[in-house]
């Protein structure tokens, strides 16, 4: 009994495609897009190691009309054709199944799905268990007791593919599968503009052929039926069994390949398919083939362009440091003056760099210093590293997440006031994203695979250290070494990428200085009183038992409040409340979210206690005491910040986030109390005033806007007076809130239905109030519609400051993905020139604050917002400093304005 797995081609394509829509696009040395064909490997590759088959056919999609076009001229009238970069990548995916030996079929007239079903029933006649890979639901109808379709999801906590065999799928669906056509020709199929009745969708169509049996049936039964339901059936009726010929997968296509042509044993040409995936720069396929030992052949060798003789040049260098064991035999075996030396003597040289990194094993903590061009390889204790970098003439250190790693020094490096990270400088350039992986970042800057390891512990190993009998050690140690070697040759790549995109002022100027700048925040810390939070904590305690007891008494049992189903059972049991409830989400449960219960609040007065529950655990939890459990012995939490987790540019902060800390709430302001000023000091708190309407300003040019912030106007004021055609002291204060609302809203592309819910006004009122808009600044509508133009020509929005942002989604052919990509389009030169800008002043602040006075801190940055701590006697010195330099972090059309206060903590100097 053999395996067939059978996949649809085109479906998981086209699911590898726009799976990585918004994320920086994957593409060859020569340009060519590969993250479709990455992606289709990784699951096809994935589903040959779990279900093991030993027959393999891909079946595609081809362009002529098929039969199912002849019978209906709207058959898939809808569709627009392939994204350019998507079609590129269809002949690219086709040639390395060819190199593997898995078999592909396509043919004239017919969709993949019929040849899927045709190869299925010969595989079934055969006594095969057949396999069918596809994103399409349609595939379905071919569920049989030998036959299975194999269905990629995505989403978080889900497993990435569910295995739909006859019992799941009765199980699931309540019919057996060869009915599914039924439904589909009821409920149409908007992907292929097949019409089906009216108001029927999946829920109502399964449910009518799990009543009636076939679609027959359900017309033969109609009078049964609600009214509605009738009357849609009979209006529909003319064109049910034409549906019903365009939705049945025909399983006697005209296939001239036998069963037999599918058979996969192993890779038909190794070498060719190492050649073209080392071609297109797909490393992880080439690991995942257990190719990496190979070499490229004569012909790709000279086949492949002249490589730039200066990057050729780093390899061979490369390859040398990486092949010489470490010439140092001792830790700190030189003094701190010949370390300096050293690293003076490199960084003078042409193409000199100096690689750092860290380790901390056990009570040992180790520095590892690399010099390029000498071939050193120095081993150092912190305090000999801190001496020597103090004696030195200033240099800009290469590391990989070096903030993070260089913690285990009691104090930043003296003298180093920039460090290029390359994690940093990788993500800026969009060669990666998520969590740091050092691997995946060598292979996107280089090109090349990496060849460092990371270090585990074997038998046997050489002693290369005289003074440490640790063999673990030891191998950590030349594990490391390699490593920061190998990031300079990445450092290198980077470095010319980072000139040819004209990066070098955003990178060199703003985020490598930024990197010691929040290593030394991180230090710093924010002073927090636990006494505030524990009685925050205890109070909160209190008013929740009541809660409860309120909630359990109105509803008239116990249960777990906080438990999305058991919530559920009360809310909308028909023997609990029973209340009208909303769409059940996607683990079955009727939804309980917080819209789902704003809604439900005019139905019971449970709702309201509930909600304020939910508020006040989540502050208790989250906060009160969650933020307890951060504070460290010296009172202060110390968060960490990552400049390369948005795409906006902006920072996040984790463990704990204090970037979400409520702020316009009276909670979230008794929670501000709780961040003091250690004993003795005070806090000076500066945020920027309306940043992001300022920046729209300038960017846009708008006579109107540009005007008002010069001469200092209230611009909500003065939008309301506009937009309402009113004199100043005819606006009201809804007037004014409503124009706030658009102001805010516009660059995000607020919509008639978002502004009208955001207003509780009509969707008339709120299209009126955009469009008056859009009448009153022209010069901002004009911007809009220009970023838009440009988005979608170039591909990318990008700030001021160089700092690009691709949109992928505008490749899309899901309107509301598209609409996605336009708005981001439009907030990301706002949102992302202000993030840049407050980097800016974060550098600005740091560094004046060590020239005039040291003995102040800065201590904490959210947002738009930056906060010192000093002594109360210099506090109105630092807060002009703060004030200046966040002001001079950039040049506009319009002032930058920060406002500062003083205070004893967060709430009193905000």
């Amino acid at each position: 009994m053999g395996r067939l797995l059978l996949v649809d081609g085109n479906s998981i394509v086209n699911r590898a495609y726009y799976a990585v829509i918004g994320r920086a696009p994957m593409t060859s040395p020569d340009g060519t897009p590969t993250g479709a064909v990455n992606g289709f490997f990784n699951s096809l590759l994935s589903v040959t190691d779990e279900y093991t088959p030993d027959s393999i056919c891909v079946l595609f999609d081809r362009r002529e009309p098929t039969f199912r076009h002849k019978l209906s001229d709207e058959y898939k009238a809808n569709r627009h054709g392939m994204p350019d970069d998507m079609a590129v990548q269809m002949p690219v995916i086709k040639e390395l199944l060819d190199h593997m030996g898995i078999a592909r079929y396509e043919l004239a007239g017919y969709e993949a799905d019929d040849l899927i079903g045709t190869l299925s029933r010969l595989g079934e006649e055969r006594g095969d268990n057949v396999f069918i890979l596809s994103g399409d639901h349609d595939d379905f109808q071919l569920i049989s007791d030998k036959t299975s379709v194999i269905l990629p999801q995505s989403g978080k906590g889900k497993p990435p593919r569910v295995l739909y065999n006859k019992e799941l799928f009765v199980d699931e669906y309540g019919i057996d599968p060869d009915r599914f056509i039924y439904v589909k020709a009821l409920m149409g199929d908007s992907s292929d503009n097949i019409k089906g009745v009216d108001k029927v969708g999946p829920k109502t169509a399964f449910k009518l052929i799990a009543d009636y049996g076939s679609v027959d049936g359900v017309v033969e039964h109609k009078d049964e039926l609600s009214n509605a339901l009738r009357n849609n059936i009979e209006q529909a009726e003319d064109r049910l069994a034409l549906n019903m010929k365009l939705v049945t997968i025909d399983r006697f296509a005209p296939v001239d390949m036998s069963l037999e042509d599918t058979r996969f044993d192993e890779i038909k040409d190794k070498q060719a398919l190492f050649d073209r995936l080392s071609n297109l720069a797909l490393r992880s396929l080439i690991k995942k083939l257990k190719l990496d030992s190979m070499s490229l052949s004569e012909s790709a060798l000279q086949a492949a362009p002249d490589e730039d003789p200066s990057v050729e040049a780093v390899f061979t260098r490369l390859d040398e440091l990486l092949a010489a064991d470490p010439d140092t035999k001792a830790v700190d075996d030189l003094s701190a003056d010949c370390v300096a030396g050293l690293i003076d003597s490199e960084t003078g040289s042409e193409n000199g760099a100096v690689g750092l990194d860290f380790l901390s094993h056990g009570d040992r903590k180790i520095c590892v210093l690399v010099l390029w061009n000498s071939g050193k390889t120095l081993f150092l204790t912190p305090d000999r590293l801190s001496e020597a970098t103090d004696l030195a003439k200033g240099f800009i250190p290469v590391g990989f997440e070096y903030k993070d790693r260089s913690k285990i020094l009691t104090c930043p490096l003296s003298g180093v006031e920039s460090v290029f990270d390359t994690y940093v400088a990788g993500s800026v350039l969009n060669l990666c994203e998520g969590k740091p992986d050092f691997i995946r970042l060598y292979e996107s800057a280089t090109r090349r695979p990496c060849k460092w390891e990371q270090f585990s512990a074997k038998e046997g190993q050489m002693s290369l250290f005289e003074d440490l009998e640790d063999k673990n050690l030891q191998g950590e140690l030349k594990s490391l070494a390699q490593k920061t070697i190998s990031n300079l040759a990445c450092y290198f790549c980077l470095r010319d990428r980072i000139i040819k995109e004209d990066l070098v002022k955003l990178l060199y100027d703003v985020e490598f200085p930024l990197v010691v700048t929040l290593d030394k925040i991180e230090r710093n810390g924010m002073h927090v009183s636990s006494e505030i939070l524990n009685s925050l904590h205890a109070e909160y305690q209190e008013r929740l038992d009541k809660l409860r007891d309120s909630i359990y008494e109105e509803t008239g049992e116990e249960f777990n409040i906080s438990s999305p189903k058991q919530l559920a059972d009360v809310l909308f049991g028909e023997d609990k409340l029973n209340l009208p409830h909303g769409k059940k989400g996607k683990t079955g449960v009727y939804s309980t979210d917080s819209d789902e219960l704003n809604r439900l609040r005019k139905y019971s007065p449970v709702i309201d206690s509930i909600i304020d529950y939910r508020e006040l655990s989540k502050l208790d939890s989250t906060y009160a005491s969650g933020l307890a459990r951060f504070i460290a012995e010296d009172g202060r939490i110390h968060t960490t910040f990552t400049q390369a987790m948005t795409n906006t540019g902006r920072l996040s902060s984790t463990e704990p986030n204090l970037q979400n800390i409520p702020v316009r709430t009276d909670e979230g302001s008794r929670l501000r109390a709780a961040f003091t000023a250690a004993p003795g000091k005070v806090l000076v708190d500066a945020d920027y005033s309306q940043i992001e309407l300022r920046l729209l300003a300038a960017l846009s040019g708008d006579e109107y806007m540009i005007d008002a912030f010069l001469k200092g106007e209230d611009i909500h004021k003065m939008t309301a007076m506009r937009i309402f055609g009113v004199d100043e002291d005819e606006v009201t204060h809804k007037m004014r809130s409503s124009a706030k609302t658009v102001n805010f809203s516009i660059i995000y592309g607020i919509s008639d239905y978002g502004l009208a819910t955001d207003l509780k006004i009509s969707m008339a009122e709120a299209s009126e109030i955009i469009k008056q808009y859009g009448r009153q600044f022209p010069g901002i509508t004009r911007y809009l519609e220009e970023l838009k133009e440009s988005g979608e020509k170039k591909g990318y929005a990008e700030t001021m400051f160089g700092r690009k942002r691709f949109l992928t989604e505008l490749k899309s052919q899901n309107r509301n993905v598209r609409n996605f990509g336009f708005r981001v389009a439009m907030n990301t030169p706002i949102q992302g020139t202000a993030a840049d800008i407050i980097k800016i002043a974060m550098n600005r602040v740091s560094k004046a604050l060590e020239e005039k006075f040291p003995e102040a801190k800065l201590v904490m940055q959210v947002h738009d917002e930056l906060i010192i701590e000093c002594s109360p006697d210099i506090a109105d010195d630092c807060a002009k400093l703060l004030k200046e330099e966040m002001e001079a972090a950039a040049s506009l059309k319009v002032p930058l304005v920060a406002e500062v206060h003083i205070g004893n903590d967060w709430l009193e100097a905000k």
